[in-house]
């Protein structure tokens, strides 16, 4: 598992949450543009809370889907606009599922990206 976090203390946070339960992963303390074209092997799964607008996101996990991948991204109320937006500068077949979280959460998931 790769764990991306450009912020010193939540990289730090998520390298004690993986030694306290023993869990596989590499936290990796940098910007998610800077790597992404640099992560070898198999991946299954992308996924942000928080990061960036919907076209964004997708432009930071197209070259990890094109490879395999299935991107699960958390958007609010206003994935309807996001999408909107995305559809601008993406070819994409989202899956929408409601979050269990209660609200009005929304999971986008999306297994392929083509550029406009």
């Amino acid at each position: 598992m790769h764990l991306v976090e450009r912020n010193s203390k939540k990289a730090a946070f998520l390298r004690e949450a993986l030694r306290i339960t023993s869990a596989p992963g590499i936290v990796q303390a940098t910007a998610i543009e800077d790597i992404v074209d640099s992560i070898q092997g198999p991946i299954d799964c992308v996924t942000a809370r928080a990061l960036a607008p919907l076209h964004e996101l997708i432009g930071f996990a197209e070259p990890l889907v094109g490879k395999g991948a299935k991107a699960l991204f958390l958007k609010g109320q206003d994935v309807e606009a996001e999408l909107t937006e995305a559809t601008k500068y993406w070819n994409i077949k989202p899956i929408l599922h409601s979050s269990l979280t209660g609200g009005q959460g929304w999971i986008v998931e999306l297994d392929q990206i083509e550029r406009r």
